[in-house]
């Protein structure tokens, strides 16, 4: 036996102290390996249970080893029932089996199979639920990790969309009328196959006042504003080129994102008018009113450039509708100031003649002199001053509408010349001895008795019967003030500008009520240029002005130094007689009209102010 040295003795000692330290830490090592893993372990399962899908691990051979709570609320068994007792293609569809067993194959042979996919699984009960699959391959493993997302309710919600836009469809398709859509911007979004009949072509996209209507601007009876505002509206039309009456029924539509577009429904009503005037002309005894059927359209607020929702205003505008299907010559009666010219150009703008010139004639501030040479013209030398050829206004007027306003106001002499264009016989150039001919429609309007003329002997009952086809009445702004509201909104946002005004208080608005408004809407629209320009609304003499409080408080900072009110208006009026010339083209009786004075009172003025 070997004896050792104590030198040998101390590195056996030294060895086995490293290998028992070296022990140890491999230990330590593990035990942190282990803690780390059992931490990763846990992370992952945390993550596995807590993801909205329905999660499953599958095993080479298709056994689930491994689902979390989301496949037991979707399939309806538990955790026991499954991992390690059921096979993947347990749960899914037999006529999907044989696919997705066929995936499963590939997958494994390397070979090329969908990762994503949609397919059917029987849950617990056997209820049938469309899902869609997501599987991936575990690195380093023979097994397969896959997510189902419940499909079920989306498809329900796809199908019964596809059922809604099928049944859309059958109903727009078997329309017998006109329909179209139009969003907000008047672009065409659908036109069913009458209507695309109608216009031609498939107009998707285009503008709906252009492709349907063949106009430039938006039609006057068009209820745009009111359908953007949520308003359904229906009203009946007569089309002025095939004398037909239609019922259009106009509806919106709420978009999702909060847009609105105008669903319209056109339908041919002609038969039915002619049955109900049939009727009218064969009772002897008048409807009452109360039996007649109550309008289930929202009234219109405007018509064109006209506005006004009272039961007054919107008889006018059938009488508008009704006067532009037609080429009869129309008489408007109202007082100065009630809106005759604006109902002239709407008129002329729904007829067939709206491509051709409106000609607004003052018949009041012609002088008698020159009254036969403006509307007839003269040739060259026909008398001093005639150094060419002039037209009249009824060569303008050829092809358009010829607006006489205040024709109470027309001499004798003038009506027996006019009568004669109007019955066709045509007109003499002064100066000339041919006779020219002009077709053109005549729109007269007067604030004047014409009967009460008659009998005066100053008009002409021959040629009052000419022109009183189509008699249109406007009421005075005092017998409708229902509309102030609508028509003080107007004309403030028409002359505010961009400035900020200062709201009307309700002292203010009980002032304008209370106000019998003999210059009509005209003078409120006077009233409100000055409250836009002068923030001071002052409605004439006799009736203190009134001054928001905002504006009061600061008034003096924006008056010049040692301006008085008086001088501030005297230069608003200035500025607003200026403004007016250069609308009508420095046409002075235009002028005056528009500015409700006459021409006299205008000169007057424009020579105060160094006008001219």
């Amino acid at each position: 036996m070997e004896i050792k040295t104590k030198e040998q003795l101390i590195a056996e000692v030294v060895q086995l102290h490293a290998k028992v330290s070296l022990l140890e830490h491999l230990s330590r090592r593990h035990e942190k390996e282990r803690a780390a893993f059992a931490q990763s372990e846990m992370r992952y399962r945390t993550m596995f249970e807590n993801t909205g899908a329905a999660t499953f691990v599958k095993e080479a051979d298709m056994t689930i080893s491994m689902v979390n709570q989301g496949f037991e609320r979707l399939t309806g068994y538990t955790k026991t029932e499954i991992e390690g007792r059921m096979r993947w293609t347990d749960f899914i569809h037999p006529e999907d089996r044989p696919r997705m067993i066929g995936y499963h194959a590939d997958r494994r042979q390397d070979r090329e199979a969908p990762s994503e996919l949609e397919l059917r699984i029987l849950d617990r009960g056997g209820a049938v639920k469309d899902v869609y699959l997501k599987l991936g391959l575990i690195p380093d493993t023979q097994r397969t990790i896959g997510s189902f997302v419940d499909l079920t309710q989306l498809k329900q919600a796809r199908r019964e969309i596809q059922e809604s836009q099928a049944l859309f469809q059958a109903i727009v398709e078997g329309f017998e009328g006109f329909l179209y859509v139009c969003d907000s911007q008047y672009r065409l979004a659908y036109l069913n196959p009458q209507c695309r009949r109608q216009v031609g072509r498939n107009a998707i996209g285009e503008i709906c006042y252009k492709a349907i209507h063949h106009r430039e601007s938006p039609c006057l009876f068009c209820v745009h504003s009111q359908i953007q505002q949520g308003q359904a509206v229906r009203f009946e039309i007569l089309n002025p080129k095939n004398k037909r009456w239609y019922l259009s029924i106009n509806s919106p539509i709420r978009h999702v994102g909060g847009e609105i577009s105008l669903l319209a429904m056109v339908t041919d009503i002609n038969d039915r008018k002619q049955t109900e005037a049939a009727l009218r002309a064969t009772d002897p005894q008048p409807i009452k009113e109360e039996y007649l059927p109550q309008p289930q359209a929202t009234q219109r607020q405007s018509f064109g450039h006209i506005v006004g929702q009272s039961s007054a205003m919107q008889k006018v505008y059938e009488q508008i509708l009704s006067a532009a299907a037609t080429d009869a010559t129309v008489i408007i009666y109202g007082e100065p100031g009630t809106g005759k010219e604006l109902v002239a150009n709407a008129i002329h703008d729904m007829s067939e003649r709206r491509t051709q010139r409106f000609v607004p004639v003052h018949c009041g501030a012609i002088p008698e002199n020159l009254i036969e040479s403006e509307f007839f013209g003269y040739l060259k030398g026909a008398f001093s001053g005639a150094d060419n050829d002039k037209p009249g206004y009824v060569d303008f007027a050829d092809g358009g509408t010829m607006f006489l306003d205040e024709i109470g106001e027309i001499t004798l002499h003038m009506q027996v010349k006019l009568l004669r264009v109007i019955e066709g016989k045509g007109y003499t150039p002064v100066g000339s001895n041919r006779v020219k001919q002009s077709n053109l429609r005549i729109i007269a309007a007067t604030n004047r008795d014409l009967r009460e003329r008659i009998r005066a002997g100053i008009f002409r009952e021959d040629f009052f019967y000419r022109i009183h086809i189509l008699p249109i009445q406007l009421p005075p702004l005092r017998e409708r003030k229902e509309d102030l509201p609508l028509l003080i909104d107007h004309f403030l946002k028409l002359y505010g500008g961009k400035q900020t005004l200062p709201p009307l208080t309700g002292k203010m608005m009980e002032l304008l009520r209370q106000h019998n408004w003999p210059g009509n809407v005209r003078e409120l629209q006077n009233v409100i240029i000055r409250f836009c320009s002068l923030q001071v609304l002052e409605l004439g003499a006799g009736v203190p002005a009134l001054q928001p409080p905002i504006v009061a408080a600061d008034a003096r900072h924006r008056a010049p130094a040692g301006q008085h009110l008086k001088g501030m208006l005297a230069e608003h009026e200035k500025q607003l007689i200026l403004q007016t010339l250069e609308q009508t083209l420095w046409h002075r009786g235009r002028t005056a009209r528009q500015l409700g004075m006459d021409r006299k009172t205008l000169f007057a003025k424009m020579k105060r102010y160094g006008i001219g």
